[in-house]
């Protein structure tokens, strides 16, 4: 047993927010529980969640001190319970049981709460209840050293606090083990612990493994409540092969199953193919985990259940591309949908126009919502003269009482000017300022009007940054730090080359300053001066997140701000029912595909349909070119240009060998002699060297890919070495060319 002290539980046992899914009551149930849960319906919505969480803290308690069970009516009326209520009080007050990031207000509203429920039920049923509203400051000191000074079970405290681990760059996760502790047990869970410790220090961004971590643990949970007859889980059957085997195997059902019982916004499709990517991480989890970890064996003959192929890339296959009923549907990462069995001129019309107009629309529009808040930033200073200040308990004047528009200007003078810009506004600070104006005010007008940083208003700002310099990934983007941690900005500076953005690349493992266009650095300079007051805020707290360039205001705008863990946090604001709606408008059917990553593609893509050119777009994209044709470059790009340039390749080798001939233009695919000179001015052969005449065994394969557009040759010496792909496209480039010729001069 250890002691409760700050020495002892530094960060509180209990973090700011934390619930448990699946929470059960141990201590405190049957009709006990149900006659202080039945006290809930009476409150206030408002009040209602805050009485819930005080109820489950009171749980946390009692289970945490191995407190006797408190199940019927009876139990409530005792000295026992009253004293509980006291060391309870003492809790919520004490950094040690709920976090230090908790505030007081936070905290007596729970008391207040928690006591509210009990003194609802002591109006039908007789209990015992600690009056806390009769505690001066030094009996509530009284009731914290009374908590600080009992013994509670380690073990049971690890449950509470979590299972926190950092990645590379020092991010900070939380790993759901819960049901994990329950079932396979806390030296188990300890272990799990310690190896997801180093499996995190191994990676730059460790949140798609949380989520793999707490779809483990939901399954534990599943399986552990499942009613059909058959070996329990445990450590020990965890080192048995065949039963690795069939637990895999019902874990994947479970998995993909699963999905059609939540309610989704996605297509189906989507949604098949975001649980598919789940499980290859999941199995990769496994097996560097709690394979290599020594907490499980690999299943019999190694053999792991890998999803449907049909979905998605299988375990070894690398590239992003998606699959169904075999056959590739989509360009993986465009905004564009890009069908393979589109002919020629429809890829023509698709790839030059559609995916450029696609792009350019998401662009205008980002611009247009970028614009707007700079027009509301400027707005600002003249609202201010317009308006009234108002102070604590008085109106705003009578000429302006009750107008809207004058109302609005005095509501954004005060946040302005009192409140240097940002406020919480919670229930008690709305109230004041209605009363104060005369209007019941819109929470997100006014923050709209202000030019509050809310998730709404970044969005465009991310997106349109990307798409003007895709070398900006969405991680490295959304994760960049504007100052160090001494207080220097860094993050964003002005050079002799220009602005620079200094941002992190976490596959690369540097740092990466890119060079911004002045639009592009005035943007930066706009989201600096949108976010400064939620930064002061943050800065005045303590909050290191204070230092990130992307800085969100919490709720409509006037919650705790925050800033994005990962990028799947700012893909949700992207498919929120309220943002869709919003701009459904001006994206169209684009809202639904709408994503950081797509943008990037996209804009690398439309760099190689300008240039044709591999290692430009790779340039573009910050990436090698192997990466860039494997991950980015969609598979029909890559084949209506291959065969696109072999045609022209044959073209030219037939118009060189019947330049003479009455038959030319029948021999081409050309309809004019205009399109056959345009066609000669690009692409016409220079005179066949010695080695591609008919009959000749021996090729210039150089030559040949010279005129294959955007396959690299790299000479070393007076060797040329070409990739296996690409010197079978060149190989059979020229033989159909050479045979071409044949066939024509024999029918001649």
């Amino acid at each position: 047993m250890s002691q409760v002290s700050p020495n002892s539980f530094p960060q509180g046992i209990i973090a700011k927010g934390h619930t448990e899914k699946n929470f059960q009551f141990l201590v405190l149930s049957g009709s006990a529980l149900a006659l202080i849960q039945s006290q809930l319906a009476d409150l206030p919505t408002s009040q209602r969640r805050s009485a819930s969480r005080a109820l489950f803290y009171f749980e946390c308690l009692l289970w945490l001190i191995k407190h006797p069970p408190i199940t019927s009516a009876l139990d409530l009326r005792t000295n026992a319970f009253l004293s509980i209520q006291r060391l309870f009080y003492g809790a919520l007050y004490s950094n040690c049981f709920l976090a230090a990031e908790v505030k007081y207000s936070g905290r007596q509203r729970l008391v207040l709460y928690f006591f509210k429920l009990l003194a609802g039920l002591s109006k039908t049923t007789p209990i015992k209840i600690l009056v806390h509203s009769h505690f001066t400051d030094s009996q509530v000191r009284e009731c914290i050293a009374q908590f600080e000074s009992i013994r509670i079970d380690p073990v049971r405290v690890a449950k509470l606090t979590g299972w926190h681990v950092s990645d590379r760059n020092a991010g900070s996760f939380r790993l759901k083990m819960g049901a994990v502790f329950e079932v396979l047990g806390p030296d188990f869970t300890r272990d799990l612990h310690k190896e997801s410790k180093k499996h995190a220090l191994a990676h730059s961004h460790y949140g798609n493994y949380v989520n793999v971590v707490s779809r483990f643990d939901d399954f534990v949970r599943w399986y552990d409540n499942d009613p059909i007859d058959r070996q329990p889980l445990s450590p020990e059957v965890l080192q048995v092969p065949i039963f690795v085997y069939q637990l895999f195997w019902s874990f994947q059902r479970w998995h993909f199953e699963g999905y059609s019982e939540r309610s989704q916004t996605q297509p189906p499709k989507r949604v098949l193919a975001n649980l598919q990517r789940q499980w290859i991480r999941i199995i990769c989890w496994a097996k560097a985990v709690l394979v290599r970890g020594g907490l499980m064996s690999s299943p019999l003959g190694d053999v792991w259940p890998e999803g449907s192929k049909k979905l998605t890339r299988s375990l070894h296959e690398v590239g992003h591309h998606r699959y169904a009923d075999g056959k590739a549907l989509v360009s993986q990462k465009l905004l564009t949908q890009i069908p393979l069995s589109v002919t020629d001129k429809e890829a023509t019309e698709l790839l030059f126009k559609q995916i450029e107009g696609d792009f350019n629309q998401v662009v205008l529009w980002a611009r247009r919502q970028i614009d707007r808040i700079a027009h509301r930033l400027n707005a600002i200073d003249q609202a201010c003269d317009q308006g009234d200040l108002i102070t604590l308990g008085s109106r705003i004047s009578s000429r302006a009482y009750g107008q809207p528009v004058m109302a609005m200007n005095s509501l954004i003078r005060t946040v302005k000017e009192t409140h240097n810009g940002f406020t919480i506004l919670d229930h008690a600070m709305r109230g004041h300022l209605v009363s104060a104006t005369g209007i019941s005010f819109s929470t997100a007008e006014l923050a709209a009007n202000l030019a509050m940083p809310t998730k709404y208003a970044i969005a465009p700002i991310a997106i349109w940054l990307v798409a003007q310099q895709p070398v900006l990934t969405d991680a490295s983007l959304l994760a960049c730090e504007l100052f160090d941690r001494n207080g220097k900005r860094t993050g964003f500076v002005r050079t002799d080359s220009g602005a620079v953005l200094v941002v992190k690349k976490n596959r690369k493992g540097k740092q990466q300053e890119v060079v911004l266009s002045d639009d592009a650095a005035s943007v930066v300079e706009l989201l600096i001066q949108i976010t400064a007051p939620v930064r002061s805020y943050l800065k005045e707290k303590g909050d290191d997140a204070w230092r990130r360039l992307f800085i969100v205001a919490g709720g409509q705008g006037f919650q705790e701000p925050y800033t994005f863990t990962s990028q799947t946090s700012f893909a949700k604001t992207l498919r929120q029912k309220a943002f869709v709606q919003a701009h459904s408008a001006e994206l169209g059917d684009l809202v639904t595909v709408l994503s950081l990553a797509r943008i990037r593609a996209t804009a690398g893509v439309l760099v190689y349909l300008k240039s044709l050119s591999i290692e430009k777009m790779a340039e573009s994209l910050g990436n090698s070119k192997r990466v860039a044709m494997n991950h980015y470059l969609p598979p029909t790009i890559m084949q209506f240009f291959q065969e696109r340039w072999v045609r022209i390749f044959q073209n030219a080798v037939i118009v060189y060998a019947m330049k003479d001939s009455p038959f030319l233009l029948d021999a081409t695919d050309f309809n004019s002699m205009s399109e056959l000179d345009r066609f000669l001015e690009a692409h016409a052969l220079r005179p066949l060297p010695e080695e591609l005449k008919v009959g000749s065994q021996s090729v210039l394969l150089d030559d040949v890919a010279a005129v294959l557009g955007g396959i690299e040759v790299n000479k070393t010496g007076n060797n040329a070495h070409l990739d296996v792909q690409a010197r079978a496209l060149a190989q059979d480039a020229l033989e159909r060319g050479i045979e071409i010729v044949e066939q024509i001069k024999t029918a001649a």
